[in-house]
């Protein structure tokens, strides 16, 4: 399903200008269709990258009985690092773009250099602020319980009582996220009581207490090689000629990336107002910008890297997942709702076998992954989430539901269209994790 929605994606940036080919004259203002916006890596916006449609409740014919989920915080300000560097560069760069363009030198439209002249940082960049929930990043939470609740109504009733729903986040912002998500259930946030977390928490943060993680997430060969290679240094000729810098005044890669971070940063805090910085490129130079840090993800959370040890690091959550669908206690929750950080969601669906049918990604075939699976953009932007809701049937085998952003998830076994999957067979693909010594096997590369 996330294929065939991105093979849509491409039909429309074909009809509109070949990603494969770079257009000086784009201009970001004019365009009605911006496709970079589900371009931005893990920072586009959870209502750029969700399913819409796909949450549907007649999908089995049983009645729903329980629902898990497992999510990434949603929109934040950046941390402090990327924060200090916009503040560092913001007022020369404005200047020095206008002068560009009022010299002659820029591509930059009329519209786009308008933008820029009228643009001013945003005051919420304060260091101190670093990593905070933003407004939008509620209203992702928000939406999505709205949402799930109108479909679930018998998992998720509008009235809370703590001994049916069981909420537990990692951090401030994860759980901020869940208490929008609260709010877009039971009409109200403060009311909802957060489960304490163990120490340490190998359910929600088991990359924190990992030494051979340590190792794993330092691997950074392709992404660093396919920086330094020509489609990357070819991008930033590009984006250096749009904005006007020539000779030894270009922008190095460093800056480049801040120009990237305003554009993709400011429309994710704000999706119905563009960002003037996403000016400076075009379709294709997002589209390498995007496999840069997919690469990176790719080899310290996907299929690239320790694939073992990624499969096994969330064997706590697995294992939690798989007792709950499994009880028959009466008295259990009837939803599960659990908020972690970045990196958990992609080395979730590794352990799941999801997203598994690409060549290996590497630093020379960026041409001919277009089509890739392995696309942070929709499978760990902000918000991301998977939600299973377990329905009983009348034959003794329940089905269960899987979605990633509220798109149906394909799994090895189970409907790739719909994301049914019938309980016997994904228990019977896991059951590995059902008995196992989590402490143990979440920071190994054991198989049994």
């Amino acid at each position: 399903m996330l294929k065939l929605f991105f093979l849509i994606f491409l039909g429309v940036i074909c009809a509109h200008g070949s990603v494969s080919l770079h257009n000086p004259f784009y201009c970001f203002d004019t365009d009605p269709i911006k496709p970079q916006n589900t371009m931005f890596a893990p920072v586009t916006s959870y209502d750029n990258a969700r399913g819409r449609g796909f949450i549907n409740p007649s999908v089995s014919m049983g009645a729903p009985r329980k629902l898990f989920l497992l999510s990434r915080h949603g929109t934040t300000l950046p941390i402090a690092s990327e924060i200090n560097r916009m503040l560092d560069i913001h007022e020369s760069l404005k200047r020095r773009v206008i002068e560009n363009y009022d010299a002659g030198r820029s591509q930059l439209c009329r519209e786009d250099i308008q933008n820029i002249r009228e643009w001013y940082i945003s005051p919420d960049l304060q260091p101190e602020r670093s990593f905070e929930l933003t407004p939008q990043g509620w209203n992702e939470f928000r939406g999505l319980g709205e949402r799930l609740s109108e479909a679930f109504p018998d998992v998720l009733p509008r009235k809370y009582s703590p001994a049916q729903f069981l909420f537990r986040g990692y951090g401030n912002t994860s759980v901020n996220g869940l208490q929008g998500f609260a709010e877009g259930v039971f009409g109200e946030w403060d009311i909802v009581e957060f489960a304490a977390g163990s120490e340490p928490d190998i359910l929600l943060m088991p990359t924190s207490h990992c030494p051979l993680y340590d190792e794993a997430r330092t691997n950074s060969i392709e992404m660093d090689a396919f920086e330094s290679g020509p489609e990357f240094n070819e991008m930033a000729l590009q984006v250096n000629r749009k904005l006007g810098f020539i000779g030894s005044n270009q922008l190095g890669a460093w800056d480049i990336r801040v120009v990237w971070d305003f554009c993709r940063f400011e429309q994710g805090w704000n999706s119905t107002t563009p960002s003037p910085w996403c000016a400076a490129f075009s379709i294709s130079n997002h589209a390498i910008l995007e496999y840069w840090l997919d690469l990176q993800y790719y080899y310290i959370a996907g299929y690239g890297g320790d694939v073992p040890l990624f499969s096994n690091i969330n064997c706590q959550v697995l294992q939690d997942l798989l007792t709950f669908i499994e009880s028959n206690d009466p008295d259990d929750h009837l939803a599960r709702i659990y908020g972690t950080q970045a990196l958990a969601l992609p080395m979730f669906l590794v352990s799941l076998g999801a997203f598994n049918g690409d060549e290996l990604l590497t630093r020379h075939n960026f041409a001919q992954q277009t089509f890739r699976q392995w696309r942070t953009s929709l499978m760990d932007n902000t918000g991301s989430n998977f939600v299973l809701v377990k329905f009983e049937c009348t034959d003794g085998d329940d089905d269960l539901l899987l979605l990633l952003n509220e798109r149906p998830l394909s799994i090895p076994g189970c409907n790739a269209v719909t994301g049914l999957c019938k309980q016997s067979v994904f228990v019977e693909r896991y059951r590995r994790f059902l008995n196992a010594n989590c402490s143990e096997v979440f920071c190994s590369r054991t198989s049994s």
